[in-house]
């Protein structure tokens, strides 16, 4: 993988520029066309167009990941404000997602269809994903139990790579400068026909950073990122009805950080993690109404922790999540889908701290979609059979119906169910215990019902939400685990996609109240209100934009997080057919804020890109 990717200089843009600039001939826009429908298919397991779904879905395509400028997985969730990322510090540093209140171990992100989820703290890691390599991402807000199982309570994340396309040989090369000495370097080829695509890339991007943690005991030294990533993903129409797909990544990240709840500030701490995925996929006709499905896919993420300090040391884990499925769909009748299938998931870690490591899944499930006139049903059924906590049962039943032009009622009702981690069940302390191999998995009831409007230039979406859930892992008196806890959420979320002449609009709000039922208290790290915007206007030539981000306050062990507001800016300028110039302002203001208790947020900064793909 090392063949195909660059190493970052700097780049002498000005000269580019002034070169570029001197040609005066028309082009469109190189960023890609606000789609307002993209095609969606996590919240069903199977391709519909946004608004046509059952489930709560918001969508980032290319073209909204570009016109923001986003540079990695965490900027493009952060353009969403139905999900709340938590990173403990600057880019490269641990990140979180939670969806509808619920616990980051309660939001499954697969990248192709695999899962990320790591078996010890049950969180997924994205924070070294770049934003070059995503295609688009779902968000799937809810309960999806019934169709992902184990991880998918509060919602789905689903990120999709990119792909070559039918429009030939597609070269393209892409460098920046920016703040705190960033820089990067990117480089990519696609090429493809009716019957077959392929795209290849690879990348670097490096930046020094800031000092992540902002605590007396964090090193006030800045910590940086550096990271190296390479991709390939290939299609082929064998024949009529019969495809296949590949997708290989790499990437390969080390990022300095903080810990300032513990330690000295002569402290230094550095994780080296290599994430890499591969996925192959085929759909076969069987004959007109019947399609066999299937995937193999395997993600890994091992990392290794090096700690300077009193009682520093180096720690290593890898852990695996590897995906089998097997699916059968069809027409059984007119507007009438069925599908069935089987799958195993295999996850481990190498981890020396755990006294297992190793958790095997083997699921059956079913579902039906029904398509009329007057809307639309969905069920799904899901069994899990799991190596060391036992059998899970859930469940989905949504309709949506069509009240007058443009305007249905949606509604849905679901269990869900989110298994112990290993540092539950089986991490190892010693002489005294911290774990409890006997946990259940934590359950939940999910509810929800919306009003939505849809026409050729918008969709709007209001959802009412509500969450119970029984046995939650806690702390007893003697700090082992036990499954006592009681939690609930309930809320609305709106949603809007809108374009209107050269003026495209993304909106999205939650307004919660996620809480403790035996304490009678906000949960922990929640936040009741939440609220991002987007608007861009594109002309021939150019293309400008800005985005609102606002958190409301969350409640901490020890403090009150206070809420905060996040502005965000980017152009984009055509200077020939073949290169463009952007730029991007994040945290435009410059507004200190923390993401989470004793870490910085990002403060402002500025990057200056310039690519090239040339059109023929």
């Amino acid at each position: 993988m090392k063949n195909f990717v660059f190493r970052a200089r700097p780049l002498c843009l000005a000269a580019a520029s002034c070169a570029l600039v001197s040609q005066t001939s028309s082009a469109l826009a190189q960023v890609p066309a606000f789609e307002l429908e993209p095609v969606t298919v996590t919240g069903s397991g199977a391709p519909r167009s946004l608004g046509s779904e059952i489930a709560a879905t918001s969508v980032l395509t290319r073209g909204d990941i570009e016109r923001a400028g986003a540079r990695d997985a965490v900027s493009v969730l952060n353009l969403l404000g139905t999900g709340l990322v938590e990173q403990q510090g600057g880019t490269g540093t641990l990140a979180s997602v939670r969806i509808r209140g619920a616990d980051t171990r309660d939001t499954l992100v697969l990248v192709d269809g695999v899962p990320l989820t790591d078996l010890t703290s049950g969180q997924a890691l994205i924070q070294q994903i770049p934003a070059d390599i995503i295609e688009r991402v779902e968000v799937v807000r809810g309960n999806l139990s019934a169709l992902y199982g184990a991880n998918a309570t509060g919602g789905v994340v689903q990120i999709f790579t990119r792909r070559g396309s039918a429009g030939g040989f597609t070269p393209q090369v892409s460098a920046g400068i920016g703040s705190r000495n960033t820089r990067s370097l990117a480089a990519s080829v696609g090429a493809g026909s009716q019957t077959w695509g392929l795209r290849v890339g690879a990348g670097t991007e490096r930046t020094d950073g800031f000092s992540a943690g902002n605590t007396v005991n964090a090193n006030p030294d800045n910590d940086g990122n550096k990271r190296r990533y390479a991709t390939v993903a290939a299609d082929a129409q064998l024949a009529a009805g019969h495809s296949l797909g590949l997708d290989l990544r790499q990437i390969d990240g080390t990022v300095r950080y903080d810990s300032p709840q513990f330690g000295m500030p002569t402290d230094t701490h550095e994780e080296h993690m290599v994430q890499t995925g591969a996925a192959l996929r085929g759909s076969h006709a069987l004959s007109k109404e019947w399609t066999l499905g299937w995937r193999v896919g395997d993600s890994r993420d091992k990392r290794t922790n090096t700690e300077v300090s009193q009682f520093g040391g180096v720690r290593h884990n890898m852990t695996r999540n590897a995906l089998r499925v097997v699916e059968l769909a069809g027409a059984v009748a007119k507007g009438l889908v069925a599908r069935a299938a089987v799958e195993r998931l295999e996850q481990s870690t190498d981890s020396a701290l755990h006294s297992r490591q190793r958790r095997d899944t083997d699921v059956l499930r079913s579902g039906i979609n029904y398509d009329a006139e007057w809307g639309s049903l969905q069920a799904n059924l899901r069994r899990d059979k799991t190596s060391d906590f036992g059998d899970a049962t859930t469940w989905l039943l949504g309709g949506s119906f069509n009240l007058v032009s443009g305007l249905s009622l949606i509604g849905s009702a679901s269990t869900s169910f989110t298994p112990p981690t290993f540092d539950f069940l089986f991490f190892d302390c010693g002489s005294f215990p911290c774990s409890n191999p006997d946990l259940r998995p934590e359950k939940a009831r999910n509810i929800e019902a919306g009003l939505q409007w849809q026409d050729e230039r918008t969709l709007l979406r209001a959802t009412l939400f509500g969450a119970r859930y029984r046995d939650k892992i806690a702390n007893d008196a003697n700090f082992v685990p036990q499954n006592i806890g009681r939690a609930k959420n309930q809320g609305l979320e709106l949603s809007a996609r809108h374009a209107l002449g050269p003026w495209t609009l993304l909106a999205e709000a939650t307004f919660q109240d996620p809480k403790d039922v035996d304490k009678d208290e906000r949960l922990l790290r929640r936040t009741r209100q939440q609220v991002a915007l987007r608007a861009d206007y594109q002309q021939a030539r150019w293309h400008a934009g800005a985005g609102l981000r606002t958190i409301g306050d969350r409640r901490d062990t020890t403090a009150t997080l206070g809420s905060y507001s996040i502005v965000d800016a980017s152009a984009h300028w055509i200077l020939t057919n073949d290169w463009t110039l952007s730029a991007v302002v994040d945290n435009l203001f410059d507004r200190h804020y923390q993401p989470t208790i004793g870490y910085n947020g990002r403060p402002r900064t500025v990057f200056v890109g310039v690519s090239w793909s040339p059109k023929r």
